[in-house]
């Protein structure tokens, strides 16, 4: 190897060791670049409700996909089917992402609203339709019926609005 090689190796070896002590130190201080409140409180509340932001996330940006495949004029069922499915499994798993202990009643801080745990039965209810309109849902993208999709999305959407109306602080 020449010395200028090695000269050029050395210092790049340099500056990776001072970016990383620096993004360390960042770190350590608590100073992570991109930090907002809401990341430091989801950093801070139980992992389920890390979960159970991450589920929602993952149902909305199915739905998104859903939805914006419908209105481009051509929907490609390639793409909507998977995605009815995922909102199918991801509506079952709901029930199991609001344990005791994950509410505000516990000094939680999320989005959920006390209601979910003093009102079991209605919350239960309100996941069940979730469940039985991503049925629906799937069963329409697996048939390829764009024209019964573009109707029932309404309907899907409409259940996810009457959850959001009960049981989720207003956004």
């Amino acid at each position: 190897m020449s010395v200028l090689n090695l000269a050029h190796l050395t210092a790049r070896v340099r500056l990776g060791l001072a970016g990383t002590a620096v993004a360390l130190l960042m770190a350590g201080c608590g100073q992570q670049a991109g930090d907002t409140e809401t990341e430091t409180a989801a950093a801070e509340a139980p992992p389920i409700v890390k979960e159970r932001q991450e589920g929602y996330k993952a149902l909305g940006s199915s739905f998104k996909l859903i939805n914006d495949q419908l209105k481009s004029g051509s929907p490609d069922m390639a793409q909507i089917a998977p995605a009815a499915d995922r909102m199918h499994d991801l509506a079952q798993q709901i029930p199991t992402w609001f344990p005791a202990g994950s509410g505000p009643q516990d000094g939680v801080e999320t989005d959920a609203l006390e209601t979910v745990w003093t009102n079991p039965e209605g919350f239960a209810a309100a996941q069940q339709r979730l469940v039985e309109t991503t049925a629906e849902l799937q069963q329409l993208a697996a048939a390829g019926d764009a024209a019964a999709l573009e109707a029932h999305v309404k309907v899907v959407g409409a259940s996810c609005g009457g959850c959001h109306d009960d049981f989720r602080v207003e956004q």
